[in-house]
């Protein structure tokens, strides 16, 4: 259970009156309107480190003209899936094909692929290796992709402290993962299954992701200015209020200048209702 708000005596389940068996003080409206001030103090202080969060959210995204345009170029990579992924020829257990493969291709002949088939490869010695690395080079391709819908998740963070680090983390690793994923398609064996002729998605994908990279780099260079709404505290701003605080300034007279702001306030809200009414 709570304790008394008069005596400050602990009180037991059983005291569940309204008055306090210690010292007779109505608990329920004793000293109220300093306790609902202290309750008020406290919510507009958590109010204030949301709102901060909020002001840092809409900056990572429509802080600047390059913020606005890093929205597109965090996403236009994934339209690259539909350029042809590269011109090749497949065989046997594969789909017999020759030519530019693309995701429209894929969708076209799925159900034609012999899964159980193309994994028989990783048993025939011609077949193995260069099934293994064009399989990884796949898998990194789509957990780059991945990578970059969480980016773009964390672009959110992007003017908070670690918002630079972040960022060109998730770009460096995202290009290296591309990078690595297009050698390992160029380094695909000769095998009697299939060839890699050139590759084009990865490549423009590539691209696309340096110059999102490039677009980081200039937002970081010229700077965000976070604008923070003015927040109160009883009617005093916040950083005002913080500086009393930390100057130890006594509770008393925190809550003696709060009224006093609070009644100017009240004061020029009611002056601005009878001019509105003098004008109607």
């Amino acid at each position: 259970m709570a304790d008394c708000p008069k005596c400050g005596k602990h009180l037991k389940i059983t005291d569940w009156k309204q008055h306090c068996p210690h010292c007779g003080g109505n608990i329920v409206i004793y000293d109220i309107q300093e306790r609902l001030m202290k309750d008020a103090d406290v919510a507009e202080v958590q109010y204030y480190h949301f709102q901060k969060k909020v002001d840092r959210l809409k900056a990572s995204f429509v802080g600047t003209k390059l913020a606005v345009a890093r929205i597109f170029t965090s996403l236009i990579p994934i339209l690259a899936i539909v350029v042809p992924f590269f011109s090749c020829s497949f065989k046997a257990p594969f789909i017999e094909f020759e030519g530019f493969f693309s995701l429209f291709t894929l969708l076209d002949k799925i159900d034609a692929f012999d899964i159980d088939g193309i994994l028989s490869l990783l048993n025939a010695p011609d077949g193995k290796t260069a099934l293994i690395i064009f399989l990884v080079a796949i898998v990194l391709l789509l957990l780059s992709v991945v990578l970059l819908l969480v980016r773009f998740g964390c672009l959110t963070m992007a003017c908070s402290p670690k918002g630079k680090s972040i960022c060109f983390g998730f770009d460096i690793t995202l290009i290296m993962l591309t990078v690595v994923s297009c050698v390992m398609f160029f380094a695909i064996p000769e095998n009697p299954y299939f060839a890699i002729d050139f590759i084009l998605a990865p490549f423009v994908y590539l691209v696309l992701l340096a110059v999102n990279f490039v677009v980081d780099i200039a937002i970081f260079k010229q700077g965000i200015e976070v604008k923070h709404a003015q927040c109160f505290v009883g009617g005093i701003p916040i950083e005002e209020y913080f500086k009393m605080v930390e100057d130890g300034v006594p509770q008393e007279e925190i809550r003696a200048e709060m009224y006093k702001r609070l009644a100017k306030l009240q004061e020029e809200q009611e002056a601005k209702l009878n001019d509105a009414e003098v004008k109607k």
